[in-house]
């Protein structure tokens, strides 16, 4: 069953490995410092294998202290989230327990984390895949001078792959131990559903992040930010992914 989500047709965002990546500029409008947050994204990894790629990152400066990131190190380590409170202290560390390649797969990855309450999940392809987490009760710095999708802020570890359907919401949790959480963002099928125009459906609030690119629409649609948090800048030139997680 998909509990009535209606599937999704999406294009996908190429980032090349070498030039692109996308910067707010600034600071997340309406951002607040939480213990909870949900990332869900539909990831291609086409090349880069054994390197560190960042597929988002938060910073007090580019490039300084990473406040908050999603990465992967392919071929030698795992998909991974990690947080940091304002004091720039580690307290949230959750990495999946398998580590993955840059074989051109489309991949579905879903998390979500609680401090307060020592929660986390993480999901590949509607599968749980968690490895050893950190979970400290505090809370984590959103608040930050510039945020980054397909490389850290300062332009470094690019990835090398298709991004569809990237979904950031600091602030709000679900519990995707339930089927039917999960299913506000995966179909049982292995498919994109719709998250509503802005992404509030999965929790009735719009995300601070929401980027994806319509089925025919021109690629750079995927710097107008759908959810609240503003709009990011491309650097380089971002081509229509051959694929898609809807194909």
């Amino acid at each position: 069953m998909n509990y009535g989500q209606p599937l999704l047709i999406c294009d996908s965002a190429d980032f090349d490995g070498t030039n692109d990546y996308m910067t707010r500029g600034a600071g997340l409008d309406g951002a607040a410092d939480s213990k909870t947050g949900i990332l869900s994204m539909w990831v291609r990894l086409d090349g880069g294998t054994g390197a560190q790629q960042f597929a988002a990152n938060a910073t007090t400066l580019a490039g300084g202290t990473i406040r908050w990131a999603s990465s992967w190190n392919t071929g030698s380590g795992p998909f991974e989230v990690v947080g940091f409170n304002a004091a720039a202290s580690q307290i949230l560390a959750l990495p999946t327990s398998t580590s993955f390649t840059a074989d051109g797969v489309w991949r579905h990855w879903l998390c979500s984390w609680d401090l307060a309450n020592a929660a986390a999940h993480s999901y590949i392809n509607d599968v749980s895949d968690i490895g050893s987490t950190t979970l400290t009760d505090d809370s984590v710095d959103y608040t930050v001078a510039d945020f980054s999708i397909g490389a850290r802020a300062n332009a470094g570890l690019k990835t090398n792959g298709c991004f569809a359907e990237f979904y950031f919401a600091p602030g709000q949790y679900l519990d995707f131990s339930n089927v039917y959480q999960r299913r506000k963002f995966i179909s049982s099928s292995g498919k994109p559903v719709y998250l509503g125009a802005a992404g509030a459906s999965p929790t009735g609030t719009a995300p601070i992040v929401y980027q994806r690119v319509a089925d025919a629409a021109a690629v750079a649609t995927f710097a107008t930010n759908l959810g609240t948090g503003g709009n990011f800048t491309i650097t380089g030139t971002l081509a229509t992914g051959s694929t898609s997680p809807s194909d």
